[in-house]
């Protein structure tokens, strides 16, 4: 088989079934598993632990935008050539993007070793977690490329039509890291560098074995040295299909940094507020990571059923076939509804079983930092229904080959409405009730509901313009044989 045609020709809920179960297992393992891996931090630093991986968080935010820019764009431009049975031009879209992850990873690891602490000290590192958050981050910026590879390169496999294997290799990177987390961390007794000697050696793995895939001829395309090098055409094209993910991991870091540094001032004046025998800034940022982290272990499988979408939706685009387009996005975002629905009901009513794993009781002032951290939790994950169909999407728009509507919508939730709202919330609450930090959390659900709002009003135009493409087709099927005639 030299083209995936199937793609064209099976039913689009098995389709869906087939693409999207092993993403979203994949994805839901490794959320849970870096859920594990805080967890494991927590329970060896305490709350400091957490605060420290959080202030980080920007830093790798930037790694893995530019990861899934490269990993994303030259996707979708495979996904549309085999499409169009066009397979020498996927395969100069897979040299080009493996010559760009070369060349990226190396400047971030030259850059980032060369400025590292004034870095953290911008993104919202406090002096007492900057010697945690340094030993930590120092360790991973190695991993760069393995995790370019590891996360980027894997999309490619499932371009082709092999989602299991692209799951494989997720799962191989998750539990590796988990077992590596606990060894380092609680056998060999390491410092926090320890987790990130674990992620590098996890994303190695996974990229080893991806390698494997490409030179052992399991796949449809091959890795050809005569495409390892710059093309500026192909790169811009990269650049502007994977601009969604891009723009969304880059305005994520510009709010972790705003977010974080909003939490390290007013976490503080809220501690002093409550009579806090513990400074509420490194407090304030480690409840955050610890939200956060958990809202990503709910809603990473509803990226990984968009990474399912996107190789139908995008093979059947270059196919001509809007009907399946329609048909298959339709049924992702009914699956997404029920399963937020169902996940938004158990995480609003039991958000102290999360909180917990992140805490130990005996430490001072558990009650007070699990009343926070409920707090925290309820407020982001309150939209999370509206959440699931934003991610969904936006990635739709972005496999059709319509990055820049993909990128406005996410635009205009990071930059445009939640942004302004960090800073007006926290400043307007602060005034008047003295408890600034809650603007924080609340600022996350305001945000999700004006970005839905905006998401679902160009999906429907996208639905009546599918609709009358799918007319015309069926007009000009009835006219094809009386012309003939």
């Amino acid at each position: 088989m030299n083209n995936p045609e199937f793609l064209e020709t099976r039913s689009i809920p098995r389709l869906l079934i087939q693409f999207s179960l092993p993403a979203i297992i994949a994805s839901f393992v490794t959320a849970t598993y870096n859920l594990v891996a805080r967890v494991f931090v927590a329970q060896r630093f305490g709350v400091d632990g957490v605060a420290a991986l959080t202030v980080s968080f920007p830093v790798i935010v930037i790694f893995l935008a530019v990861a899934m820019t490269i990993g994303t764009g030259a996707t979708i431009l495979i996904s549309v050539h085999l499409g169009e049975r066009n397979n020498e031009q996927a395969e100069e879209a897979l040299g080009q993007a493996l010559f760009l992850s070369c060349a990226t990873a190396a400047l971030f690891i030259l850059f980032g070793l060369l400025f590292l602490e004034p870095i953290l000290l911008f993104v919202g590192a406090t002096e007492k977690i900057l010697p945690l958050a340094k030993s930590y981050l120092s360790v991973v910026i190695w991993g760069v490329l393995l995790q370019h590879i590891a996360y980027g390169v894997n999309n490619f496999v499932r371009a082709e039509g092999k989602p299991r294997i692209a799951m494989v290799s997720m799962l191989i990177s998750a539990i590796v890291n988990g077992i590596l987390d606990y060894y380092f961390l609680f056998v060999l007794k390491t410092g926090i560098w320890g987790a990130g000697l674990a992620n590098v050696l996890a994303c190695g793995v996974a990229a080893g074995w991806i390698c494997y895939l490409y030179f052992s001829g399991r796949t449809i395309l091959r890795w050809r040295l005569r495409y390892f090098r710059f093309n500026w055409e192909l790169a811009k094209s990269i650049a502007i299909c994977g601009a969604v993910p891009f723009a969304t991991q880059a305005c994520s870091a510009i709010l972790q940094t705003t977010q974080n540094n909003l939490l390290g001032h007013y976490g503080r004046l809220y501690g002093l507020a409550m009579g806090y025998d513990f400074p509420g800034d490194d407090l304030a940022i480690g409840i955050m990571g610890t939200a956060v982290a958990v809202a990503n272990m709910f809603l990473m499988p509803f990226f990984g059923l968009g990474q399912g979408v996107q190789p139908i939706v995008g093979y059947n685009t270059g196919a001509k076939r809007p009907d399946r387009v329609l048909s298959t996005i339709k049924l992702a975002l009914k699956v997404a509804i029920y399963a937020s629905g169902i996940v938004w009901l158990i995480v609003v009513v039991y958000p102290e079983w999360f909180v917990d794993l992140f805490l130990n009781q005996s430490e001072v002032g558990f009650l007070e930092k699990e009343a926070l951290g409920i707090i925290a939790i309820r407020a982001v994950m309150f939209a999370l229904p509206l959440v699931a169909v934003n991610i969904l999407v936006s990635g739709y728009f972005q496999a059709q080959g319509r990055p820049i509507l993909a990128l406005m919508m996410t635009l205009l939730r990071q930059l445009i409405f939640l942004l302004p709202l960090l800073l007006t919330l926290t400043w307007f609450i602060e005034r008047h009730w003295g408890k600034g930090l809650n603007g924080c959390w609340y600022a996350f659900p305001i945000a999700d509901m004006l970005a839905c709002a905006v998401s679902l009003y160009f999906l429907l135009k996208d639905f009546a313009k599918k609709r009358r493409q799918i007319m015309e087709m069926k007009r000009s099927d009835v006219a094809t044989p009386t012309s003939a005639a």
